[in-house]
């Protein structure tokens, strides 16, 4: 074994040598805050890591044992950065626990001796290249070069020894700091402070801050906490302080203190100092439910369901909430929201009001206190009702429930109470003596005679209920009243012989009723027997002579001062006969046309009510009788009347029931013949093959149709339901106008009609039918257009295919990314088109696509759908390192972004398969570790010699891929050619994981790579050798700060290399 040189390099930047000896079985390294200790050693040489209190175990593969004295500190948080570094490379090592101790080790990329960095102390050497020997012949040296990586993680899992018996301690380590010869030692810039200092509370009054540290003498120093800064100057003995205290203290929150230190050669350095926390504020605290400040009051029924008081506050301040001495405490949730709840046992009842005092404490010990008070009410109303006193006597009647009735009784002054009958409620304000009224009618009760119940509730201000019930009697009717009689015997008229015996009306009314009977003026009080049988006669001298007809009136009045009436009617005829003749009424107008011809036609008049009367039109004799009105009729049927144009005689004759004759004669004009009419136009739209149609243009602005026919006629023209009176001329020349709009859009044949009537009432009709048309019946994008109706690059690949359907015989036009398109139409209505992939912008965004249709019939439509194109691929993958676990790889570290991240991976015999990923993205770091799992979600590596595809997908599907070349140890020539490969869109070329890469490319697979762009970016360094025929060197681009060599082959092929690369054109 030999020993195994090691640094221990400051925060001020001192570095400290020494070496693990080989007799040592333990060997132990002090680990203070802030300090890079590097170990000569190869991942190979460490056999694991383990985790002993606050310490760190590393043990050797041959056994030895080294302990990083108190590496996780008092915070349990890594306190120092460990590297591994052997034959001119640096490492890293990031320590990840595992269950009981167990610790994995994750290794940055590697770096490389050769140029100056922060690091060079840390960066050892072998064989030839030792330049500054500080050793044995068995010894390993170091040389100032190198870089410090941070970069992707490597893992590499091991158990460590614990519990160590013994250890030999070593100290500050052999060797000397970083002193050259002669002259005094600069003290570099340093800041005593560290970790976390926090300041609040109710006790953190006159806070102050202070902040202290060393340099060389005579230094300016300038410490910011937030946006204060104070300045001091840096004494004889090399230190400084500074007090933040009063307008220099800093506002409340979280502030990182940076020192910036300028010596006497004006050498500026700015150090990161400790992190100051402040929260000097109290917590903000409301009341918002449940006390008087929110105009709340605790009735009977809050009180029983617990007493709630809540509101809102400093998100995790305490709350402690005490009522009557009861307290209650919570914590104000993530929303800023609390809530405590007093039981009913604790709080006594009644109506009282109760001091609440609230108290919010936060985290940092500051508090606020709020004082409020409770209001309880759990006593409800007091409340009657006087039923008795309902209509008087506890009894409603018709005339007291069509007057309105008076519901009243007791409850607190100033309380509102609701009255319920039946389904009507009445609110209504108890007055100051404490007496309530509601009125109510007979709409609001069941007629006739029941028992009524009615309800009164009130609620008092606190919401507590209280409630009564009353009855009443109802009666509102009189019961069994009915009447009859025959006056005037069978014939129901009483004539001048009946007259002189009067008449008798009879019926039954509830017993314990009177009837009063009224004819005419004259009143009779009808005799009522025990059973309610009732009889009033009128004599003859209450008669009054004449023909007319009166009601005989009977009104009946109960027990309960309800009263009936009911009336029958009596005729009465004294006199002799009337009779008239309706002659200029005959076929509406006194003229016969012929279609009342052709009905039948009626001859009318009045009579006596009863009269028989003989009618005769043109020698034809009909007998009528006059109804109970005096209105005959007689109708004369179409056989009966003479056609033509002619005038004959009508006459009526009739006898009343006393013989006296009546005689009336007139004459009626015939006429029942139309002349002359015509159709001669309609005024629409003529299509290509000659058809006569109303399209949306001809509807929406109107049209006329002409036709001729009797001078003084009549017209009506009638299209599809819409129905116009055509101006007729005095020639004959009629012409019906359609306004725009009146004839209803839609796709139809429509019945046309023209409707004529002569001066004579005589009609005729013309029919036709008349092609509508007046839309496009169809129009519409099939869709979607693509699967997520986003086009992406790949689908936009040849050009975007559209299609939709059109009514069949349209064109269809489509105007998108600003230009007008013609689409191929079939003979089923089918259009498609396809968009010339050179029209789609390449950038993301959305447009208009406006699709325009004209049918046969000269309509138009349009449709407009939004197209949403993604033609930008997202950025590769930035692979950050990977975790290295026996024989193969554990999982992958990349930066974190947006896209959805999927990995390929390529095995040695170039098969290609996706890997089943778990996912745990570190926010701190901004990277995501993508773990390899197998079926059952557990980790499986991928075994050594495979290659990894790592692919982002943006959300319109667009790849963009990144292939990563790791350690293979069969061979170093990177295969790119393997076909298995086309099916990614690969335009970033990893080397940096593997060792001494060998890519070969040509400007056919640069082309095949990525779909989405001709240029290829290829990472590396200094051992990877890219070999490029013909290319042309294209001068240099920076990317994150990296220089990057530019090549071309042709005019269409880029490649973008890392500079540390080896090129071979």
């Amino acid at each position: 074994m030999r020993a195994i040189d090691y640094v221990a390099r400051t925060s001020a930047g001192v570095s400290e040598r020494g070496s693990v000896l080989a007799q040592d079985g333990v060997t132990v390294i002090p680990a203070s805050q802030g300090q890079e200790i590097s170990l000569n050693l190869r991942q190979t040489d460490i056999h694991g890591y383990s985790r002993d209190g606050g310490d760190l175990v590393i043990t050797l593969a041959d056994g030895r044992v080294v302990v990083l004295d108190d590496y996780y500190g008092g915070t349990g948080v890594a306190q120092t950065r460990l590297f591994i570094s052997a034959d001119g490379y640096l490492n890293e090592v990031s320590l990840i626990e595992g269950a009981e101790g167990t610790v994995y080790a994750q290794y940055g990329p590697t770096e490389q001796w050769g140029k100056w960095s922060p690091t060079e102390d840390l960066i050892f050497l072998s064989g030839d290249d030792v330049t500054v020997p500080v050793g044995g012949d068995d010894e390993v040296s170091m040389l100032g070069a190198g870089l410090l990586a941070g970069g992707s993680l490597l893992g590499l899992g091991g158990a460590g020894a614990a519990g160590l018996a013994a250890a030999a301690v070593i100290g500050a380590g052999s060797g000397g700091g970083d002193g050259g010869g002669g002259g005094p030692t600069r003290i570099p810039p340093s800041v005593n402070e560290d970790g976390t200092i926090t300041i609040g509370g109710d006790d953190a009054d006159n806070p102050t801050i202070a902040i202290t540290g060393g340099g060389e003498p005579g230094s300016d120093v300038g410490v910011t906490i937030g946006d204060k800064t104070v300045e001091t100057v840096i004494d004889e003995s090399g230190e400084w302080d500074v007090v933040f205290e009063g307008d220099t203290f800093p506002e409340d929150g979280e502030h990182d203190v940076v020192v910036v230190v300028t010596e006497p050669d004006d050498t500026e350095t700015t150090l990161d100092g400790p992190s100051i926390v402040i929260d000097t504020t109290p917590p903000e605290v409301t009341v918002e439910e449940g006390t008087v400040a929110t105009d709340h009051v605790v009735n009977a029924e809050d009180y029983e369901d617990g007493v709630d008081i809540a509101g809102q506050g400093e998100p995790g301040a305490a709350i402690k909430v005490v009522v009557d001495g009861q307290e209650q405490t919570t914590v104000i949730g993530d929303d800023g929201h609390w809530a405590v709840t007093f039981d009913p046992a604790d709080l006594a009842g009644g109506e009282r009001e109760a001091e609440v005092l609230i108290t919010a404490t936060d985290s940092f010990g500051n508090s606020t206190t709020v004082t409020d008070a409770l209001a309880i009410d759990t006593v409800p109303h007091p409340i009657t009702i006087n039923g008795a006193a309902i209509g008087g006597d506890g009894v409603v009647n018709f005339a007291e429930a069509a007057a309105g009735f008076q519901v009243t009784g007791t409850s607190a002054p100033g309380a509102t109470v609701r009255v319920t009958l039946g389904d009507v409620e009445r609110d209504v304000l108890v007055d100051g003596a404490g007496n309530w009224s509601a009125q109510f009618d007979a709409s609001h009760i069941q007629a006739g005679e029941s028992e009524a119940t009615v309800t009164a509730s009130t609620i008092d201000a606190a919401g507590n209920p209280s409630q009564t019930t009353g009855t009443f009697h109802i009666d509102t009717e009189v019961r069994d009243f009915a009447m009859s009689g025959t006056p005037g015997g069978a014939d129901a008229v009483i004539n001048a012989a009946e007259q002189g015996d009067g008449f008798t009306m009879t019926g039954q009314v509830e017993p314990g009723s009177s009837v009063v009977a009224t004819f005419r003026g004259a009143q009779v009080s009808a005799d009522v027997a025990a059973d309610g049988s009732w009889s009033a006669t009128f004599t003859g001298g209450q008669i009054p002579a004449g023909t007319y007809v009166a009601d005989v009136v009977a009104v009946a009045t109960d027990a309960a001062n309800n009263t009936s009436e009911l009336r029958q009617s009596v005729s009465v005829d004294t006199e002799a006969g009337q009779l008239t003749l309706n002659a200029a009424s005959i076929g509406g107008d006194g003229v016969i046309n012929g279609a009342e011809a052709d009905a039948g036609v009626l001859v009318t008049g009045t009579a006596d009510p009863g009269a028989t009367v003989i009618v005769t039109l043109d020698g034809v004799e009909h007998a009528a009788q006059a109804n109970t009105n005096g209105q005959w009729q007689s109708l004369y049927s179409s056989q009966e009347i003479t056609r033509g144009t002619h005038d004959p005689q009508v006459t009526a004759r009739t006898q009343d029931a006393a013989g006296n004759p009546t005689f009336v004669e007139a004459s009626v004009h015939v006429d029942t013949q139309v002349e002359n009419l015509n159709l001669s136009d309609l005024n629409i739209a003529i299509t290509e093959d000659g058809r006569n149609v109303i399209n949306n243009d001809v509807a929406t602005q109107g049209f006329s149709v002409t036709g001729t026919i009797e001078p003084g006629s009549q017209v009506f023209v009638t299209i599809d339901g819409v129905r116009h009176a055509a101006a007729v001329d005095g020639n004959g020349n009629w012409l019906a106008n359609f306004a725009a709009n009146e004839i209803g859009s839609g796709q139809r044949f429509a019945d046309l009609r023209v409707d004529v009537t002569d001066p004579a009432g005589n009609e005729a009709v013309l029919t036709d039918t008349v092609q509508i048309d007046t839309f496009v019946d169809e129009l519409s994008l099939q869709g979607p257009i693509t699967a997520d109706n986003v086009v992406n690059i790949a689908e936009a690949q040849g050009g975007l295919q559209l299609s939709g359907r059109v009514e069949p015989g349209s064109s269809a036009t489509i105007d998108v990314f600003g230009r007008s398109y013609d689409a191929a139409v079939d003979s089923a209505g089918n259009w498609t088109l396809l968009v010339p992939q050179a029209d789609i912008p390449q950038e993301d965004g959305s447009t208009d696509m406006v699709i325009n249709a004209t049918d046969w019939a000269g309509n138009t439509d349009t449709i407009t759908e939004t197209l949403t194109y993604d033609m930008v691929a997202p950025d590769t993958p930035g692979i950050v390192g990977y975790f290295r676990e026996g024989g193969g790889y554990r999982n992958a570290t990349v930066e974190t972004n947006e896209d959805e991240i999927s990995i390929h991976q390529v095995d040695a015999g170039g098969n290609v398969q996706e890997l089943a990923l778990g996912e745990q993205a570190n926010a701190f770091t901004g990277e995501t570790d993508y773990f390899f799992l197998d079926d059952a979600g557990g980790i499986q590596p991928v075994s050594d010699g495979s290659q990894l595809v790592v692919s982002a997908t943006d959300p319109g599907g667009n790849t963009a891929s990144t292939y990563v070349v790791l350690d293979e140890t069969s061979t170093s020539v990177v295969n790119i050619a393997n076909p298995n490969l086309a099916a990614f869109d690969i335009e970033t070329i990893d080397l940096r994981f593997g060792d001494q890469a060998q890519l070969t490319l040509s400007e056919e697979q640069i082309l095949a790579l990525s779909g989405n762009s001709d240029r290829v970016l290829i990472q590396g360094g200094a051992d990877d050798h890219l070999t490029i025929s013909g290319a042309q060197s294209a001068g240099t681009t920076q990317i994150d700060g990296q220089t990057y060599d530019v090549y071309t082959l042709s005019t269409d092929a880029t490649l973008v290399v890392d500079d540390d690369i080896q090129v071979v054109t």
